[in-house]
């Protein structure tokens, strides 16, 4: 436009040739001759009518390329890409869309047959036949406060005890206000599936009215037509919460919009700047606090709590484990998925009672409790030593070399190879004497090192023990000492001595 401008103005208001305005600005003769004879035309026919004249100066040029020939895109090379996208679209509805050949794959086949043609120009074909198709519509839709809520699993990599992992987060946001939460778990089996309702049921202390998912294997069990069966472990948890379920259609991830997004900003948002940690509990509250943070943004938290007074009434979690009968072995150790956990020795050969839940153990025999782990998705062994202190008994000096032992806190290890490589079944008297008073091992620990602070150069399970019948507010019973000396038994009464002292002290305070 601005160039037909320009050659008009210069034959009109410069009287310039038709050779001097082509030489100024660079157009061939036949383009500024063309130009010209088609607005000396468009004055005759509007007879001077200067806005109609306008109008044509501002029409921009058009260029006709219909009938221009192709010299790469010949019609044996439409018709192989042709072929090609029409195979894509049979592996589509057949359930293989990700077999379909890309547009690098179709240029690198026509290269192979030995055709010359540029990958740009088969891309500009293929997107030339997909604008052709017939656009998808959408609906927006409007959602009433507590009404909906929305499920999907997201995976991430964090190093978690200095070794990489990829873990599973599943994710709800609620329709209305879009309020977000999340939970990290090992697996996106049935138990996490579960458990992960009953945290964000917990959390929000309530229940949506409809919750949707995808097709997921842990909420559709079979197909039929176009009928879907659901899962035991969905048909338990609507019983119980009383919620409703909807299942989005297949390969439509739009009709489940907000919780698509939700997993990309959890994903980002708690895990791009910080991706290692200690254990998967911290991981799961560093994710829980980066959910608490989101929503309490200005524009999330109103809506968010008008979202949590309409949702259904909450009362208690229900119970997601799954409950297994199991044999002790040998090892006085269960199995589970090749990963052993420890329970008392003095249940070798008897079935005990198990409750598997995503992230821990319950053992149980007799329906009483005798042992949990945190459970292990590696072949591990994961042994507590107060389950051996029976056997040890008998065998003291299988203590040093267990695995039990070099499984135990730092702190009993250092206590042990500090005062009793040589005099291992001392240890274990001390360690089944604060068992049987359920005293913990830090404060066994603790009480070590007040020992050794109170003078004595050798601290044995006597002097630790007083410690404890002293915070027991017990009289201490009459040891009898393998070194029967005098010195010994004067550390002896003034470590009683100075424990009372302490004792009378932290009262008074």
């Amino acid at each position: 436009m601005k160039d037909k401008s320009e050659i008009i103005r210069l034959r009109n208001y410069e009287g310039l040739s038709e050779r001097e305005i082509s030489r100024r600005l660079g157009f061939s003769r036949i383009t500024v001759h063309r130009i010209l004879d088609e607005y000396t035309k468009a004055l005759k026919e509007q007879e001077g009518d200067k806005s109609r004249i306008e109008a044509y100066i501002l029409t921009p040029p058009i260029y006709k390329t219909e009938n221009r020939p192709k010299r790469r895109l010949t019609e044996n090379i439409i018709r192989i890409i042709d072929h090609c996208l029409e195979e894509n679209e049979i592996k589509k509805r057949s359930g293989r869309h990700k077999q379909r050949m890309f547009k690098q794959d179709i240029h690198e086949l026509l290269v192979e047959k030995g055709y010359d043609i540029s990958y740009s120009t088969v891309c500009g074909y293929i997107s030339n036949q997909s604008s052709q198709k017939e656009k998808e519509s959408f609906i927006k839709q409007g959602y009433i406060p507590g009404e909906k809520a929305e499920f999907d699993w997201g995976e991430v990599k964090l190093c978690i005890a200095g070794r990489w992992q990829k873990l599973y987060m599943s994710a709800f946001a609620l329709c209305s206000s879009n309020g977000r939460w999340g939970d990290l778990f090992h697996r996106q089996d049935t138990l996490a599936f579960m458990e992960s309702h009953a945290n964000y049921f917990e959390e929000c202390k309530g229940v949506p009215h409809e919750v949707v998912y995808d097709n997921m294997r842990v909420v559709v069990a079979s197909f039929a037509g176009n009928e879907k069966e659901p899962t035991q472990a969905l048909l338990r948890m609507t019983a119980f919460y009383g919620f409703k379920y909807r299942f989005c259609n297949v390969r439509r991830g739009n009709e489940k919009g907000h919780v698509v997004r939700t997993v990309e900003v959890l994903r980002r948002k708690a895990f791009c700047l910080k991706d290692t940690f200690d254990t998967i509990e911290q991981a799961t509250e560093h994710l829980h606090q980066t959910c608490k943070k989101l929503n309490a943004s200005e524009d999330i938290r109103p809506k968010l709590e008008e979202d949590l007074h309409s949702l259904l009434p909450y009362t208690t979690p229900m119970g997601c484990f799954e409950r297994r009968e199991l044999k002790v072995d040998k090892w006085s150790t269960i199995t589970l998925n090749t990963s052993h956990y420890s329970v008392p020795d003095t249940l070798v050969g008897r079935m005990v009672e198990v409750k598997i839940f995503s992230e821990k153990l319950l053992i149980y025999m007799d329906n009483a409790p005798v042992a949990e782990h945190e459970r292990s998705y590696y072949s591990t062994w994961s042994l507590n030593l107060n389950h051996y202190l029976q056997t040890l008994k008998r065998k003291p000096g299988a203590l040093s070399g267990s695995v039990a032992l070099s499984q135990a806190p730092e702190s009993m290890k250092e206590l042990y190879y500090k005062y009793f490589t040589d005099n291992g079944k001392s240890f274990i008297d001390l360690l089944i004497f604060a068992k049987e008073r359920a005293i913990s091992y830090d404060e066994i620990a603790l009480a070590g090192k007040d020992a050794e602070q109170s003078g004595i150069k050798t601290v044995t399970a006597a002097h630790i023990t007083t410690l404890l019948y002293n915070r027991l507010n017990q009289t201490p019973p009459l040891y009898k000492h393998e070194q029967k000396d005098e010195i010994e038994d004067f550390a002896i009464k003034q470590l009683s001595m100075w424990s009372m002292m302490m004792n009378n002290n932290s009262k008074i305070v």
